[in-house]
């Protein structure tokens, strides 16, 4: 019997990595400009400004999963076609700044950063955003307030087309090592960070993230659920329907051994870029791009709602 048993275990477990492989190659992966913006050094969390001839991403001469791996902002724009060679926003590279995100018609960036500041005693990774000026340069990144930032880390600040603000974070008071968070706005004023509960958190981790432009599609980057490909963080995937997210779904055409994180839905151009390390002893990180409607539909007909 314990053989049978084995042997049955055995093959549902090739059926189950059949079918996965299958899955994955259903759906194709494409390297955003390798050799040019996607290279032999790391490089990820990539944005796009509305007429997608801009593009500011992280990048870092470290390795990746390096214990205090040091990035910057780097541009470059478009033209005729062509990317431009990359260059270090002027904003970025005196400390360690990563996930810019721009909004407000290109005319805000959100990033994260540890510039020091003179309210806080400990630095950490807090939420910094920087607005052009009427040449179009940036001016000086500015912190946001408390309760937005907090004396822990925070990370991967984004936005929805009604203001509302929606990042991660390692403070007091959540269920695990990371925890989402989304901040209302109403008029010009924002609340205070709400956590999302037991329906998106989980007591292990819960990261770097995106959402659709009407709030109701989150794609984040959790680690340590059963479910991982990665011991250190796969993408997954959850619907809001009258005020309830579904139950989070592992994005299996994406995630790997290695990182899987930092996705940037692109709705007009039918787009999900994200960054990936590939396998678990990567030491780099390159950014990919798969089709939006292929995730969306499949992992929309297959979402469970838990019932309240």
């Amino acid at each position: 019997m314990r053989l049978l048993a084995s042997i049955y275990l055995v093959t549902l477990l090739l059926a189950f990595t059949s079918n996965c492989q299958s899955k994955k190659a259903s759906i194709q992966k494409t390297i955003f400009e390798p050799g040019h913006i996607s290279t032999q050094l790391v490089e990820y969390s990539v944005t796009f400004s509305p007429s997608g001839t801009e593009v500011y991403f992280a990048r870092s001469n470290d390795q990746w999963g390096k214990r205090g791996m040091k990035s910057s902002i780097y541009f470059a724009t478009k033209r005729n076609q062509k990317w431009s060679k990359p260059e270090l926003a002027s904003f970025s590279g005196q400390y360690d700044d990563s996930a810019p995100y721009l909004t407000d018609g290109g005319k805000t960036l959100y990033f994260i950063s540890k510039i020091p500041h003179k309210e806080v005693q400990q630095v950490s990774m807090d939420i910094w955003k920087v607005e052009r000026l009427y040449n179009e340069e940036w001016g000086t990144p500015v912190r946001l307030d408390d309760p937005i930032n907090s004396p822990q880390n925070e990370y991967c600040l984004r936005a929805d087309k009604y203001g509302n603000l929606y990042f991660a974070s390692d403070r007091n008071g959540g269920y695990g090592q990371g925890d989402l968070y989304k901040v209302e706005k109403t008029g010009d004023m924002y609340g205070s960070p709400v956590n999302f509960g037991k329906a998106l958190n989980s007591a292990t981790g819960e990261w770097n993230l995106e959402v659709s432009e009407n709030g109701n599609v989150i794609i984040f980057e959790a680690s340590g659920r059963p479910e991982n490909f990665s011991p250190y963080g796969d993408l997954f995937i959850s619907f809001k329907s009258n005020d309830t997210w579904s139950i989070p779904q592992n994005i299996v055409e994406i995630n790997t051994t290695g990182s899987d994180l930092y996705p940037e839905i692109i709705e007009d151009q039918n787009i999900i870029y994200f960054t990936s390390s590939d396998s678990i002893k990567s030491l780099q990180t390159n950014i990919y791009s798969v089709s939006y409607s292929d995730i969306l539909d499949k992992y929309k007909r297959s979402a469970v709602f838990k019932v309240q």
